[in-house]
């Protein structure tokens, strides 16, 4: 009977264990342990890396929720966010559509054509005075309801800030700043500018905890995408279109008809394809723009899937290039009669059959025969996100953002596995980094914040509220990372290096002075919030318990060094001030205690804006 028993509890055990192993997402267990981390290490060491930066007893609040819990709760991005919600309901542009966002934010260009038109402006005027035409057309953006575009670039930067700071589903932000930055766009971009808000939101956001092809379909159709790298304006050759096809059907079987005639000139039997639809008067070149970009296909390959040492060829690139033409933005506004049947329309992106290469091509050695259309663009999209190749390299990036600048070989191979087998779920590939030897091990090696991290987990360690995010973002740009205008299209370098010299040192280190003075217009920072035991005492500990606070887990003794010989020692000052007790006039003895209370408090923020802004703040 015992052994009876003993044999169902073993079958029961070994299903439960079957059943996990074999489920999509399995319970993660984290290997902290072996490599020497306490469970406190541990959770500063999440915090770290998988989100912006642990709040004022945010470790604490890990350690009891449990370590994989809280991993698992990151995973599955559902927490609910009110502080976050609050304040992004008084941003006005994240809650309209793109098309109202053009219409309510148009550029400057715009309006003054608009103006120009309706005789409110006469742009041929050279005697005009500029604030007169300043004037005038600030009162015809009032009448006509536009705002100016300044305003839809301060909210988008402002909910960034806000998300980065406040949405308790920290991993998802992480991720959205890292594929953003790998999907680039800019605001640089005139063209792009306007959809950007929703690029982010529609593109990248609902898919970073996603399938890798997903979202790169996704970004492929995007107008952002499609403006920023120029494929909106990609069209196949005149003898490549569908059209071109037909007539050169036609003219074939037109010469075949003709075989009986012998005196037919040696320029008219080598007269190529492209010549005789050139030269068919039923179609007029002047008034179509045709021609191939290769940007978006080149940026593709070598940025977005394969990278630089992917094995594809300029032919590969050309060939691309080809297969995405007709990919277009649908600008609904623009069209006064309906679309033809033809078109594929999905949102803002359309397909326009008659702009597409119809010819045959050869990508990475795999045939797409004459006569393909929106599939052939798809298919491309498929081939490349199933490429080994892109395996390594997304890999690779995953692996430099959360372990280290020069992640071990046997880490990214390891991850390229997993992101073949796992058909690209991003999902996977963090829970292989969270178990992985690598991750734990590089505890101990620190990574350089970019200007958006440094600030964002400033705030979040201070406890920091924001009202107006203009003047942050405003210094987060001094720093080196003007939010969402990175021209190329290769996104910000994932290197210290690229974020460290001589004037962004200083404008990191005036940052951290300026936010611990509230000096930072739109952020109150109040320090006695930070935890307890930060009152200025006997022994004159604050400076190391504010070092602490802000540096959970981390060695602080090199810190509280610094801070001894950059502070003036408050008990000095103590010592200097005893003489206040004999004074006999009362109300210069409160002034000078007064005073003296001041010094204290600008010393603890003297103190904090040291740390802020010390070596050890920024690395993580």
């Amino acid at each position: 009977m015992k052994n009876l028993r003993y044999m169902m509890l073993s079958f029961a055990v070994l299903f439960t264990i079957s059943v996990i192993a074999r489920s999509e997402n399995p319970i993660t267990i984290l290997p902290y342990s072996d490599f020497g981390l306490t469970e406190r290490q541990a959770a500063a060491h999440l915090l770290n890396r998988f989100t912006f930066g642990a709040r004022p007893g945010g470790i604490d609040q890990l350690l009891e929720m449990g370590l994989e819990t809280w991993f698992e709760r990151q995973l599955d991005a559902n927490l609910s966010c009110p502080k976050l919600d609050e304040r992004l309901s008084k941003l006005q542009s994240i809650h309209m559509s793109t098309e109202q966002i053009l219409k309510v934010y148009p550029p400057n260009g715009a309006v003054r054509s608009m103006a120009h038109r309706e005789g409110v402006i006469d742009r041929n005027d050279q005697n005009a005075k500029p604030t007169e035409v300043r004037q005038k057309l600030k009162e015809f953006s009032k009448e006509k309801g536009f705002r100016p575009q300044r305003e839809l670039l301060d909210e988008l930067t402002a909910q960034k800030i806000l998300r980065s700071v406040y949405n308790e589903n920290q991993l998802t932000e992480v991720l959205t700043d890292f594929w953003f930055n790998h999907f680039n766009v800019s605001i640089t971009d005139n063209q792009a500018k306007p959809w950007v808000l929703s690029y982010e939101h529609e593109a990248i956001r609902p898919y970073v905890l996603g399938r890798f092809r997903d979202m790169l379909g996704a970004t492929a159709k995007h107008p952002a995408m499609l403006y920023y790298l120029d494929n909106n304006q990609s069209n196949a050759l005149p003898d490549a279109t569908p059209k071109a096809l037909r007539e050169q059907s036609r003219k074939r079987k037109q010469r075949s008809k003709k075989t009986s005639t012998l005196n037919r000139s040696s320029t008219e039997k080598v007269m190529s394809d492209s010549q005789i639809m050139m030269s068919d008067s039923s179609v007029n070149p002047k008034t179509l723009k045709r021609g191939i970009n290769e940007n978006y296909a080149r940026e593709l390959m070598e940025l977005h899937t394969l990278g630089v040492e992917g094995g594809y060829t300029q032919k590969d690139v050309v060939e691309v290039a080809r297969a995405f033409t007709g990919w277009k933005v649908n600008r609904k506004s623009k069209r006064k009669n309906g679309k033809p049947k033809s078109i594929i329309q999905d949102g803002d992106f359309q397909f326009v059959p008659w702009n597409h290469d119809v010819k045959e091509k050869i990508i990475l050695g795999q045939k797409f025969p004459v006569g393909g259309r929106i599939e052939e663009g798809q298919r491309v999209l498929g081939m490349l996100a199933e490429h080994p190749s892109t395996a390594k390299h997304i890999s690779r990036k995953l692996a430099t953002y959360f372990v280290s600048e020069d992640p071990p070989a046997t880490l990214v191979d390891r991850l390229a596995k997993v992101f073949l087998q796992k058909d690209g779920s991003i999902k996977a590939l963090i829970r292989e980094i969270s178990v992985s030897p690598e991750f734990w091990r590089g505890e101990k090696k620190h990574k350089t914040k970019s200007p958006i991290r440094l600030a964002v987990s400033a705030l979040r360690s201070t406890g920091a509220d924001i009202k107006k995010t203009r003047q942050l973002a405003q210094w987060i740009a001094k720093m080196g990372q003007p939010l969402y205008a990175c021209r190329p299209p290769t996104g910000y370098p994932d290197r210290g290096m690229f974020w460290i010299n001589t004037g962004t040192i200083l404008n990191r280190m005036n940052f951290g002075i300026s936010l611990a003075s509230n000096q930072i217009q739109g952020i109150r920072l109040n320090l006695a919030d930070l935890g307890p035991d930060t009152e200025l005492g006997s022994n004159n500990k604050s400076p190391a318990v504010y070092a602490s606070l802000l540096l959970p887990e981390r060695d602080i003794t090199k810190m509280c060094q610094r801070l001894e010989q950059q502070i003036i020692s408050i008990s000095d000052k103590e010592r200097k001030n005893t003489k206040s007790k004999n004074i006999k006039n009362i109300k210069r003895r409160k002034a000078k205690i007064a005073a003296k209370k001041r010094g204290q408090k600008q010393l603890i923020v003297q103190a904090v804006g040291v740390i802020l802004g010390s070596p050890e703040f920024q690395t993580y």
